[in-house]
């Protein structure tokens, strides 16, 4: 159950509502500003998440309610042993989220891409170079020929120093900063791989299953080639899957998970409902 918990806090805080832990406190993400990381460099605005001690959001223990459609105690006791399994010292782990690690919150890179889709910036401020030696050349050139044309103007009384003497040159340069972007920090990820179209499945034997009073279905096949390769498929894409063969009359039924309980049986659904709308629960009686 711990992947099926995990899935549905990372619904909860990507659609911004954020999520109440019972006992630890509210995880929710915030926007924050521009922030300094270095004399000349800024981290620009980003999402992050952002722990709280008090209740500021939605709990976990209704939301597993609702989805799973079980009873407040069943819904305790399942939030009681994800807890237990994720909790080690005083670090509460959340696969595919991050680590609460005391009163901070460090998120996994794949999370804090997925909050941050346009990636994150880091802005460098340079400083444009002073053209004060510009001035100060002009400067001395305007008093030399102001020189010069006194020398000729009224003779040798004025020596070149004393007629230099009279004019101050006053530089006064102001650095401008501009903001220069760098490239954009995005996150690569890696390209789904695709099955040849031209290979060829084999069917394999039905497995004996563990047999459950609940099943989650993914479908109903009338050949054991395509039960296997739906199986196949199931697996590539919900790696928590059990993937195993029922039979149904004279058909094959493709289940992903299996429970004493139809309230996990719902849990599941509801974990995984965006990969398979279409699952359903079977009652094995």
């Amino acid at each position: 159950m711990v992947e099926e918990v995990n899935k549905i806090i990372y619904n909860m805080l990507i659609s911004g509502r954020g999520v109440y832990l019972p006992d630890v406190g509210t995880l929710f993400i915030e926007r924050q500003g521009a922030r300094r990381i270095a004399k000349d460099r800024l981290l620009s605005p980003r999402n992050v998440v952002t722990f709280s001690s008090q209740e500021q959001a939605p709990s976990l223990v209704d939301e597993i309610v609702a989805i799973a459609g079980c009873q407040q105690s069943q819904a305790q006791d399942i939030y009681a042993r994800w807890r237990e399994k994720t909790l080690q010292g005083s670090d509460v782990t959340i696969g595919g989220i991050g680590v609460l690690r005391g009163k901070s919150f460090i998120a996994d890179k794949s999370f804090a891409a997925a909050i941050n889709p346009k990636g994150v910036k880091t802005l460098v401020v340079r400083r444009r170079r002073s053209n004060a030696w510009i001035y100060i050349l002009c400067g001395v050139a305007v008093v030399a020929a102001l020189a010069i044309f006194a020398f000729l103007q009224w003779g040798s009384e004025w020596s070149l120093s004393e007629q230099t003497s009279k004019y101050e040159v006053e530089t006064v340069a102001e650095p401008v900063a501009e903001v220069v972007t760098e490239a954009d920090v995005k996150p690569t990820a890696d390209a789904d791989s695709n099955a040849d179209a031209n290979t060829k499945t084999i069917a394999r034997p039905i497995e004996s299953p563990t047999y459950h009073s609940y099943y989650v279905v993914m479908g109903v096949f009338s050949t054991e080639q395509n039960a296997a390769r739906a199986v196949e498929q199931l697996r590539s894409k919900i790696k928590e899957a059990t993937g195993e063969v029922l039979p149904y009359g004279d058909k094959y039924m493709v289940t992903a998970f299996g429970s004493n309980s139809r309230s996990e049986c719902n849990l599941f659904i509801g974990a995984y409902g965006d990969v398979y709308p279409d699952l359903w629960v079977y009652n094995k009686k």
